[in-house]
């Protein structure tokens, strides 16, 4: 076999592979055996986080980094998700004119086994150019739902290997993918126990997003004609009459 005839049966193969691991990757539901929630519903959770919080930080700061003005909202998110307990996490409070909240795996701890596996929640805090609505400036209420959020991500990439987290990343150019996903990882939080949280921070971007825009504008991802990658209050609420755990 010439050369280039082997540079082009390689070059085939891993394409071959790169498309299974994606087209795997597209194929799995974000979040399957959601279990119990670990904490009972609460409208406002402010009086417990600050009632709870210095035996709570016992338990759920352990292997955490966390900035000091928000680790109460953070500490009691991570109490509905005690399966995160020993997982390494940054909370990361950053400044810049784009994005609000993200999350992703430390790249070095990709293909690490999922119990050494690192992560950085990356919040983004206002700055003079900024645009788009601050977590910080966000209610308590609802940044407590946002963080809740986040931290579905990161047990949705602790049960899936390295090469499924590179077909997730690949599966970020996909519209409809990522739809699917972020709404899924919505009905994760609501089940978990953080659906009146949710609806908090969805309303608080939408009234940002008023602002913005002076009702002339784009409307938000989550209200969008005929797609809905962010749920809705209206689409919050439905998954929360449905559920036991908000009867």
């Amino acid at each position: 076999m010439g050369k280039n005839k082997r540079i082009r049966k390689i070059v085939s193969i891993i394409i071959a592979i790169c498309v299974s691991i994606v087209a795997f990757s597209a194929t799995i539901p974000p979040y399957d055996n959601i279990p119990p929630p670990f904490r009972k519903p609460q409208t406002d959770i402010t009086h417990s986080m600050n009632a709870e919080f210095d035996s709570l930080s016992k338990i759920f700061g352990k292997n955490k980094i966390i900035p000091k003005r928000l680790e109460k909202q953070i500490i009691y998110a991570l109490s509905f998700f005690p399966e995160l307990i020993n997982i390494n996490i940054e909370f990361r409070v950053v400044t810049g004119d784009d994005g609000i909240i993200s999350t992703r795996p430390v790249i070095s701890s990709v293909f690490k086994k999922s119990s050494n596996r690192s992560y950085i929640v990356f919040i983004q805090d206002s700055s003079i150019n900024r645009k788009l609505p601050s977590f910080v400036n966000g209610p308590v209420n609802g940044q407590v739902g946002i963080l809740g959020h986040e931290l579905c991500h990161i047990i949705y990439f602790n049960n899936h290997s390295g090469f499924g987290l590179i077909g997730l990343g690949v599966n970020h150019i996909s519209t409809r993918y990522m739809d699917n996903f972020e709404n899924k990882t919505d009905s994760m939080d609501i089940e978990r126990g953080l659906g009146y949280q949710l609806i908090d921070w969805g309303e608080y971007l939408r009234e940002r997003f008023q602002k913005m825009t002076n009702n002339t504008g784009p409307r938000p991802l989550f209200e969008a004609p005929g797609r809905e990658r962010y749920m809705s209050t209206a689409s919050i609420k439905r998954v929360m009459a449905k559920s036991k755990i908000y009867q």
